[in-house]
Parts: C-alpha cells; sequence; structure tokens
C-alpha cells in the first residue's frame, strides 16, 4: 500500500491576492497602449507634387482637354462637373500648395482665408466649388448657359489668380 498516499490537509494561504502588482501591470499596459496609439494617429507630412509646368498651364491644359471629352454632349454633366471641380482643386495645390483633393469645399475655404491668399479669390474658388458640388452631391440638374458658365467661370480663376509678372 505504499504506492497510494493520503491526501493532503487543506493548507491556508495566508499572503493576501496581489492586487498591488496586478494595478502596477495595468497602468503599465495602458501607458503602452496610449503611446501605441498616439504614434499611430501622427499626421503624416504633407506632400504636394511639385509641378514641372507652371499650375496654370496645367490647368488650363486640362480644361482644354476635359472640353474636348465632349461630356456635355454624351449627357455625362455629373461626370463633367466632377472632373471640372477636380482640375481647380489640382490647381489650388500646385498653385497655393494646399491640399484641396481630400478636402471638403468648407474645409478648403477656411485653409484658404487662413493662408495668405486673397480673400477675393478664397471666395470666388469657394463659390465655384460650391456650384460644382450641387451638381456632384445634390443632384442639381443645371441648364446649357449654367454648363457654359461655369467652365467659363473655372477659366476666370485660373486667370484672376495666376501670378502676375511684374518686369
Amino acid at each position: 500500500m505504499d504506492d497510494i498516499r493520503p491526501l493532503k490537509d487543506i493548507v491556508d494561504i495566508k499572503a493576501g491576492f496581489p492586487v498591488l502588482l496586478v494595478a502596477i501591470l495595468v497602468i503599465i499596459a495602458l501607458i503602452i497602449a496610449v503611446f501605441i496609439y498616439f504614434k499611430k494617429k501622427k499626421k503624416p507630412e504633407e506632400k504636394i507634387p511639385t509641378a514641372l509646368k507652371p499650375a496654370e498651364d496645367i490647368a488650363k491644359d486640362a480644361l482644354k482637354a476635359l472640353r474636348a471629352m465632349n461630356l456635355v454632349e454624351k449627357g455625362l454633366i455629373k461626370e463633367y462637373y466632377i472632373r471640372l471641380s477636380d482640375i481647380i482643386r489640382l490647381y489650388i495645390e500646385n498653385r497655393y500648395r494646399i491640399f484641396a483633393m481630400d478636402r471638403t469645399t468648407w474645409e478648403l475655404f477656411q485653409e484658404m482665408k487662413s493662408r495668405d491668399i486673397k480673400r477675393q479669390h478664397a471666395e470666388e474658388i469657394n463659390s465655384f466649388l460650391e456650384d460644382c458640388d450641387m451638381v456632384k452631391f445634390a443632384k442639381y440638374k443645371p441648364g446649357e448657359k449654367e454648363i457654359e458658365d461655369i467652365y467659363k467661370k473655372a477659366e476666370e480663376i485660373v486667370d484672376l489668380t495666376t501670378p502676375k509678372i511684374v518686369s
């Protein structure tokens, strides 16, 4: 009967639960989690590609190419307005070095106001982009005259904001 041993008595543990140790580990884990969160949240540097041609030349060429696509004649009004808006937003990026493509019209307007951009130019651009937004997002159907006017307004914005060379 040597191979089976009797049960041992219940042993009382005199030390309490290590609450302090657990609390310290939880605090350390929280500090690490907060550090990782803020490190990932850190915004990457805004990099705007530099254009080889002046911004106004790129915009004018894009406007001509848009007109040559005949989107209005094909009935693709919304696509026309999307591309027209994108041309001006890209022009703003190249001209003023402001990220414009991924911002709402309101955010872009606020950014232009906070920069050293003439108030008149910022308001003209904002008005143009709001008109484009009506077609892009609010399902507004512009008439032929409005479509022609918005194109002319895009050309005027490029002409108005092009830096004048003083000789």
